[in-house]
């Protein structure tokens, strides 16, 4: 008669590191918001936990109390939390320049609903996540990030209390991710404060010119020729964004 063994340590650890993973499956645009069922996403950081625990042969001790089992649960999902974090800020900053440009080019009159999170936003802003989760996938940025997080169970094993970050590094990676939204919307913001700069010298010039009216059409008509001289260029931006967010985690949990 066969017989079947289950191993709860290795439950355990799989129900902890599912914990962890969860917050960047359900919290950020990577797949989050996406229309994957939730019982998907559910089986999906499940089995990759699982995976996980049994490559790295993760050692876990069962707690002896409830409270202890709460305590655990609850550091892990705040480890999960923090890192899901970093993720969600770098996405924030290429929406914040998105918004940013569209309110100069005119494009703010306007919106699109964004797939990943199912909300009306600027149509620059879901250009640039768009391109960033293109990008992400075409250079297997995502198996970075699981390399990351497998990483993680090395340098903050399971079940330990989670340090809570501290808010000059929570402010830090912040700064970091929107510093590289501005110089990602800095060429076009120039190049219309310079059209902006003539269309006023116009207006004071000739009284008669209709500055809203002419200058719209040619503000669109700049802004996408911009857009069509910067989009091929941003591959070295991404790879500093990509970058961030790696760096982000790094200074949660070693990741090396």
């Amino acid at each position: 008669m066969m017989t079947f063994t289950l191993d709860l340590s290795w439950v355990y650890a799989t129900l902890l590191l599912s914990l962890r993973l969860a917050p960047s499956f359900f919290l950020t645009p990577l797949l989050g918001p996406s229309p994957i069922p939730a019982p998907v996403k559910v089986v999906l950081t499940l089995g990759l936990s699982s995976f996980m625990v049994l490559a790295q042969a993760v050692p876990v001790r069962i707690p002896d109390s409830v409270w202890e089992l709460i305590g655990q649960m609850a550091s892990e999902a705040l480890l999960g939390a923090a890192l899901a974090y970093s993720v969600q800020a770098a996405f924030a900053a290429l929406s914040f320049a998105g918004r940013t440009v569209d309110t100069q080019i005119g494009f703010s009159l306007a919106g699109l609903v964004n797939p990943m999170t199912r909300v009306s936003e600027a149509l620059s802003g879901l250009l640039f996540e768009l391109l960033a989760v293109a990008y992400l996938y075409a250079v297997n940025g995502h198996h970075m990030l699981l390399r990351a997080l497998a990483f993680s169970v090395r340098s903050a094993p399971l079940g330990l209390p989670f340090a809570v970050p501290r808010p000059e590094m929570i402010i830090g990676q912040f700064a970091t991710v929107f510093t590289l939204a501005l110089a990602l919307a800095a060429p076009l913001l120039v190049t219309l404060f310079v059209l902006d700069a003539g269309v006023a010298v116009m207006s004071r010039s000739l009284p008669q010119f209709n500055a809203f009216v002419i200058a719209m059409p040619v503000k669109v008509l700049v802004g996408l020729a911009v857009f069509a001289i910067l989009i091929p260029r941003l591959g070295d931006f991404f790879e500093r964004w990509l970058t961030s967010i790696l760096d982000g985690w790094a200074k949660l949990v070693p990741l090396g």
